[in-house]
């Protein structure tokens, strides 16, 4: 059993064995309970209702009438000392007081009991609150504590009341708040009293430095009623969101477009509307780490408070927090009243990881939000629980955290996402029917957040969806977008069975018949006899127009339209003189056979290529016995032109080279080709003769006989391919994507500009934008875009960007709906700076400590968690980031990927739809790979395209 285990177990029963001090202790006055639970009685259900996104119409009426203080609040805080001090005391600025002796304190020790220590009573103003404190190191070891106090009113003194201590309440061990801060109980809400009495009881002697504090909250000098919409801002500012103005509708209209694609923020009152004097606090202790979970507290205040004291009641927690436990500022990062409101608690920003004071060992890496009552006694009415399931979705959003996870490590413990206090520590918080409603709170939580795609990098620019990049030409300074296309391949196998059985020849062609699908041609092993077995959507059908003209024949292949009567022929090699023979087609299955003295007897590999040579003839190519490839050009007659050398090496390991079809979709035809044993690839064609490097591999044409281009059969509209494997045939669909398209003019002069950013859809209108940074001065500029490939002139967003290094477009990295930038200014930190749509960019704040590294590129939620995430290049190794969110950056770790050839490192939103974002890279020599997207890093580089290397800017 833990220490803190151990104490709450005792105290309880320590409270019992001191009854009969107690009743010695108590004056002869007839005693009334006091009722502190004027709600709903324990045994009594408020009601449940469904899960639901938005707070009921009862909460928005709260809401609507909410009056709140319209300035800084003073509150009051009396100290009476208890025992006596060791020392003088130190609060979180600095200053110190002397120790007092302590005044009309009756202490008494108990046999087998330890000591019972009872204050003199005191005066409470206004709608008081007591708690005790004493001095750090000065708890007795192994002493257990308790405490309770009694409230006098008209005359009559209330029974005695436990005060909750909760050593778990406190700021992590280690930090600069801790050394401040000074043990103590929670804070007790005692109303409208006139005196406190307080009673302390200890297995050992009484702590030194014992104090009783009693707060008053002060009374406002003015009220307000609360605006219509507001929100919280990260500087603590109340943000009116009406305007009248265009301007202001047209971002109202933005922002609205933002929230639909993120889970929405609920309203949040600020600490300005419930009086936070902001000179109490300590301003050097904000700090900032990582949100993981979050926790559910109660306040163990009374619950028969109103809606106007509640603004009181956070005053006076924050007072007692800050000057009487000597905290930096409240501890709780948030709180809920019982009508649905949620009250932003540590300055920081609602949207921003604020480390707190709220679940001991965990601060760094949560969040919390305390109910404001006790709800040990009573029932928390299910507009709490809405509030707390709004608020938890929306905060774990921010940072990526799935409201339903039930394995988040907050630091070296694993919890659900959402949790109560008690899960984490020995305490009995956050009251037993409070934490019976986790499930519900979790239920709600989950039905209202959204999905986290807003917040992935969005590359798509020309209105495909696929990526893009936005490149600049070097002559003369004009941008354009390089479209990607969803990388060809060849994604479904069709296998129908039989097809070879008794054949010695299957080849595939494009449409033999006139129907526009590819068909096959099969020959009889015994009989020599052919026929065209028509293909379709779902197989080849029976044979037809049967011939004998094949037989005898062998390197027979599809050859395209030979003679340009707009029907596909075939050509095949006489056995016997080694010459070709060329068979028209009619259009309706039939072949006419035609000799020509083309000699083909040193060729042991041929097939139709289509129009390489780009002169609009259909040809062919050879490979001759010892792997050199030759073209044979058409004449646009059944005759074919002189052989000539297409150049390369390396032919002969190639066990299949098969063509008919512009797989690349750039106009030119171009050669499918299969290592022996191994991938398959495509060359695209240049329309000269001349090939790309090998686009692919296309792993699912590894297996399989010799690979014939059959045209469109599986019904994509893009050229199929067959194979053969036993005696049955494979066909292998063409997915219809492509790797690059063509690239398309933007009309912009970037000329000087030093940095360009495809950053997504900046202004939410639907259509994704440009940033581009002036090299004169470093002001940031957006250029919208209209879906088409086309920008705006610039808006400008941002200043002083010229030493920012490492600048680059991260996806909605703050939550908000829009995308985000983050850069390291020259000598600082990595920062995030917060897009805001059209309106300048908001201010940058810490995402890391520096990082050494020669580029920063976005990678969107590559581990599929709410939060995007970045990757760092440092010379020729990739260092991965995970982000939380608003919470910066966290653990990093090096990840698998060759980049030592490439000067160009962009990453861009996924390129075939596989769930991670991907890396486009340029060699030094102009030509373009991609880098997919593995569990561990990035996979072999596949190319993607050549003549990159006229351009000089990326984005």
């Amino acid at each position: 059993m833990r220490p803190s285990q151990a104490r709450f177990v005792t105290t309880c029963q320590q409270l019992l064995a001191l009854a009969v001090v107690c009743a010695v202790l108590t004056p002869a006055a007839a005693v009334v309970s006091l009722d502190v639970v004027r709600d709903a009685p324990a045994g009594a259900d408020p009601g449940r209702q469904a899960p639901v996104v938005a707070l009921s119409a009862y909460a928005r009426e709260e809401h609507r009438s909410s009056v709140l203080p319209a300035g800084p609040v003073e509150a009051q805080v009396d100290e009476y000392p208890l025992t006596a001090a060791t020392g003088r005391r130190t609060s979180t600025a600095g200053e110190s007081s002397p120790s007092r002796a302590p005044l009309g304190v009756v202490t008494r020790r108990v046999a087998n009991a330890g000591t019972v220590l009872v204050s003199r009573p005191e005066r409470v103003q206004g709608y008081g609150s007591v708690g005790i404190t004493w001095d750090r190191g000065a708890t007795p070891p192994g002493a257990d504590l308790a405490f309770s106090a009694r409230l006098l009113t008209d005359g009559t003194w209330s029974s005695w009341i436990d005060i909750p201590y909760d050593p778990e309440h406190a700021p992590d061990p280690g930090t600069a708040e801790a050394r401040h801060a000074r043990p103590g109980t929670d804070i007790l809400l005692v109303g409208k009293v006139d005196r406190v009495q307080v009673r302390s009881t200890s297995t050992a002697t009484q702590p030194a430095g014992m104090s009783l504090a009693v707060v008053d909250p002060g009374h406002p000098e003015a009220t307000e009623k609360a605006p219509a919409a507001f929100q919280a801002t990260s500087d603590g500012v109340v943000a009116n969101t009406g305007s009248s103005t265009t301007a202001a509708t047209t971002a109202q209209r933005a922002t609205t477009s933002a929230k639909t694609r993120v889970t929405p923020e609920p309203t949040i009152y600020s600490r300005a509307q419930w009086g936070a004097n902001e000179r109490l606090r300590d301003r050097s202790s904000l700090h900032y780490y990582e949100v993981h979970a979050g926790f559910v507290h109660h306040t163990v205040n009374a619950n028969d408070y109103t809606r106007r004291e509640v603004p009181g009641i956070i005053r006076s927690i924050y007072a007692y927090h800050v000057q009487s436990r000597g905290w930096s500022d409240i501890g709780y990062n948030f709180l809920v009243d019982k009508f649905g409101r949620v009250w932003e608690g540590r300055y920081g920003g609602v949207d921003r990881p604020v480390v707190g004071a709220h679940t001991l060992y965990y601060n760094e890496y949560s969040f919390a939000m305390s109910a404001i009552g006790n709800f040990e006694t009573t029932r928390p009415r299910d507009v709490m629980l809405q509030a707390y399931g709004s608020l938890f979705a929306w905060k774990l959003s921010l940072h990526g955290v799935d409201a339903g996870s039930t394995d988040q490590l907050v630091g070296s413990t694993h919890f659900q996402a959402i949790n109560g206090h008690r899960d984490a520590a020995s305490t009995a918080c956050p009251g037993r029917h409070l934490y019976a409603e986790l499930p519900t709170i979790r239920e709600y939580a989950e039905a209202a957040q959204r999905s986290w795609a807003g917040r992935d990098l969005q590359s798509d620019i020309a209105a495909a969806p696929y990526p893009d990049l936005v490149v600049r030409r070097a002559g003369d300074g004009k941008a354009f977008i390089i479209p990607t296309g969803g990388l060809l391949g060849f994604d479904k196998t069709r296998v129908t069975p039989d097809v070879w059985l008794g054949r010695d020849l299957v080849i595939g062609s494009p449409d033999l018949t006139g129907d526009g699908i590819g068909d096959l041609v099969s020959r009889n092993a015994e009989t020599g006899r052919a026929v065209v077995r028509p293909g379709s959507d779902t197989g080849f059908g029976t044979g037809i127009r049967a011939t004998d003209a094949l037989a005898g024949r062998d390197l027979v292949t599809a050859a395209g339209d030979l003679d340009g009567d707009g029907d596909n022929d075939l050509v095949a090699r006489n056995k016997e003189s080694g010459l070709a023979n060329v068979y028209l087609g009619g259009g309706n299955g039939s072949l006419t056979r035609r000799a020509t003295d083309v000699d083909l007897s040193s060729y042991d590999l041929l097939a139709g290529a289509g129009d390489l040579d780009g002169d609009g003839n259909a040809d062919l190519v050879a490979r001759d016995r010892s792997g050199h490839l030759w073209l044979l050009p058409g004449t646009g007659t059944r005759n074919l032109g002189d052989p000539v050398a297409v150049a390369g090496d390396g032919w002969g390991r190639y066990d299949s080279i098969t063509g008919l079809a512009d797989y690349t979709r750039d106009g030119n035809a171009d050669l499918l080709v299969r290592v022996r044993g191994g991938a398959a690839y495509v060359l695209g064609g240049r329309g000269d003769g001349t090939f790309t490097r090998r686009h692919g591999p296309y792993d699912r044409l590894a297996t399989g006989g010799r690979l014939f281009g059959v045209g469109n059969v599986m019904g994509t509209g893009a050229a199929d391919v067959v194979a053969r494997r036993g005696d049955d045939l494979l066909t292998f669909q063409n997915n219809g994507h492509r790797d690059l398209g063509t690239p398309i003019a933007t009309g912009l002069d970037v000329s000087g500009a030093d940095r360009l950013l495809n950053v997504g859809d900046w202004d939410r209108d639907g259509h994704n934008d440009i940033v581009t940074r002036r090299a004169s001065d470093g002001t940031l500029f957006v250029r919208l875009g209209d879906g088409r490939g086309g920008f705006s002139d610039g808006v400008k967003i941002g200043e002083g960007f010229g030493k920012v290094r490492l600048l680059a477009a991260v996806g909605d990295m703050t939550g908000d709906g829009f995308p985000d930038l983050m850069g390291q200014p020259s000598g600082g930190s990595m920062r995030i700076y917060p897009g805001r749509g059209l309106r300048e960019m908001g201010a940058g704040y810490v995402a890391h400590s520096p990082i050494e590294a020669g580029r920063q590129v976005g990678l969107g939620r590559w581990d599929k968690d709410g939060a995007p995430d970045s990757l760092f290049r440092r010379g020729d190794q990739l260092v991965y980031f995970r982000g939380n969110g608003p919470g910066g950056l966290m653990t990093s770790h090096a990840v698998s990927g060759d980049v030592r050839r490439y000067d160009w490192m962009v990453g861009v939103s996924d390129l075939t739809g596989a769930g991670r974002s991907d890396l486009l890279v340029r060699t030094r020599a102009g030509d373009l790979y991609a880098l997919r997207s593995t569990p561990k890093g990035f996979g072999a580089p596949r190319f993607l395209g050549g003549g990159m290397d006229r351009y000089d800017l990326v984005g």
